[in-house]
């Protein structure tokens, strides 16, 4: 009788158990069709793929039939397509921008020590005469015991604030994050906050290591247009002029006010420092003019048998940067790594979720248009969500990959927010693989992809892949490389696929690895938790 109750046990539990349980036998996944999708994608022919452009026709295009072929349902009702309102402003702000002081005026040419714009959709924004108020890292943080807002009124008033946050200047892993750069730091809070608080202008003090790139890139707000969503907040806003200003040309500001530069820094790192009026004010007038356009997120489904409202979530963005500056002798700016190899590896793991048992809960393949504008098209459909963001379970990103070949590592970019990290672990361990750090945390880069939407509406996503240690060039070369990528390679016409040369396997094995996470939460009922020490913590 026994040994009957034990047959049919054993019985029961393999009809009920899930396909996670029973374990993928045997990846689906081509390798080939990674490398043709690449090709194609970043190809002369698609336009280095900027937004409301024949690039844009012509990838989306590509995506949507890739979708089809897959079978993936299409996640807008009949389309996979979202479409996704834009606006490009063109700022024209004539010189001098003045600061007038008790020394009398500073004049600065925009772009050459000061950078600074209106997001605003009017003709003409000015502030005129406007105080200039020292306000640290212009951070309010509850669950750090931090704010810089404390017992002062901005509203109105002009602010000056550190880019970065204090953890970054004092090296203190007890101060938020230490080095690691929290959301805090990113440039986008910053004017976030100044929003909330009511303020005229943020004008935030650029360092080339706390922001993770040079002054060139604040500059050049001054000759290339911005993209926004176009809704009737632009018309509305409080912070009316945003922007940079040099570090030399903040020393010389704050000289003239009677300040000592490093020192406010050292004290705006403490918990009790105290705004400075800097007997300063700014003025200054942008002339706005815009165009409207519309964009297109793409996305597929696979749907759940159990739970099909609840959802997990592939994303790669598709655009780049379009047909830009000739160098060398060529302006197409292909986006070959950033991120025709990450949409590849999306569509794989599309195909290796169509090819496996169906999943309990559904799965959601999101290729967001408007990733390089600060991206716009995730904040579109965060907003607009095909699942609601209580029911969307967690997410996977991808963006800059390098191919060269296997990776000993797969690289957490923005560890220590979820449990996603412990699933990761598991996993990689299989792919006899270990987990490492990003090399560079005070850049930010967990902050500037399309995870940071979600992750702002409280669904944990992971950012990670092979990075810094390639199997056969070792740790060290391997970092070279990453050097080199981000000197010569990263946003320029260099950016391009050449078969004979870029090795995909390591990119077929991060496919599998992230087949594998995805496939084990879609099938789980549980939801992977927030840790407490994230500044995206939530109960879930």
């Amino acid at each position: 009788m026994k040994i009957q109750q034990s047959l049919i046990l054993f019985a029961f539990l393999l009809l009920t158990c899930t396909p996670e349980q029973q374990k993928v036998s045997t990846f689906r996944m081509n390798l080939k069709t990674l490398q043709n999708d690449i090709a194609i994608l970043a190809s002369d022919s698609m336009e280095c793929r900027a937004p409301c452009t024949v690039g844009e026709t012509r990838t989306i295009n590509y995506l949507g039939k890739r979708m089809k072929e897959i079978g993936l349902e299409p996640a807008f009702n009949d389309s996979y397509f979202q479409e996704v309102p834009l606006v490009k402003i063109i700022s024209n702000t004539p010189n001098p921008i003045v600061i007038n002081d008790k020394q009398g005026h500073l004049n600065f040419e925009n772009g050459t020590g000061i950078s600074l714009w209106s997001p605003v959709l009017v003709p003409e924004a000015s502030i005129i005469n406007n105080d200039i108020i020292f306000m640290g890292f212009g951070i309010d943080a509850p669950e750090n015991d931090w704010n810089d807002f404390d017992n002062i009124d901005v509203a109105g008033k002009t602010i000056l604030v550190f880019v970065n946050d204090p953890g970054f200047y004092t090296q203190d892993s007890t101060l938020f994050n230490g080095k690691s750069m929290t959301y805090y730091g990113r440039w986008t809070y910053k004017f976030e906050e100044a929003e909330r608080k009511g303020v005229a202008g943020c004008i935030i003090i650029h360092e080339d290591e706390a922001a993770g790139y040079p002054w060139a890139v604040p500059s050049s707000h001054v000759t290339n247009p911005e993209y926004y969503l176009n809704n009737n907040s632009l018309r509305e806003l409080n912070c009316k002029v945003r922007g940079w200003i040099s570090q030399s040309s903040a020393r010389e500001l704050l000289s003239r006010s009677g300040f000592d530069y490093d020192s406010l820094k050292t004290a705006a790192t403490k918990q009790n420092f105290t705004h400075v009026p800097l007997n300063a004010r700014l003025n200054v007038t942008v002339h706005n003019s815009w165009k409207e356009c519309t964009s297109h997120n793409v996305a597929g489904i696979l749907k759940g048998k159990t739970a099909p409202d609840e959802a997990i979530v592939y994303a790669a963005h598709w655009d780049h940067l379009g047909i830009g500056q000739s160098i060398n002798g060529d302006s197409i700016y292909n986006g070959a790594s950033d991120n025709a190899a990450a949409m590849a590896w999306l569509l794989a793991i599309a195909e290796e979720f169509k090819a496996q048992p169906k999943t309990d809960r559904s799965v959601l393949f999101f290729i967001p248009t408007a990733e390089e504008a600060g991206l716009l098209g995730t904040y579109h459909y965060v907003r607009n969500p095909v699942f609601p963001m209580e029911k969307t379970v967690a997410g996977f990103n991808s963006d800059v990959i390098l191919m060269l070949g296997k990776f000993s590592d797969v690289t957490i970019t923005g560890s220590g927010h979820s449990e996603l990290d412990e699933y990761l672990r598991t996993e990689a361990a299989k792919q006899d693989r270990y987990i490492a750090n990003d090399p560079n945390p005070e850049n930010g880069m967990f902050f500037r992809s399309d995870q940071l939407p979600f992750l702002k509406e409280g669904v944990p996503f992971l950012f990670a892949k092979g990075y810094t240690h390639q199997r056969e060039l070792g740790k060290e070369a391997t970092l070279q490389k990453i050097a080199d990528y981000w000197k010569n390679v990263y946003h320029k016409p260099s950016d391009e696929f050449v078969p004979e040369r870029d090795k995909l396997e390591g990119l077929f094995e991060d496919a599998q690895l992230f087949f594998s996470i995805g496939y084990r939460i879609a099938n789980e009922n549980t939801y992977p938790q927030w840790y407490r020490t994230s500044e995206f913590y939530r109960e879930r």
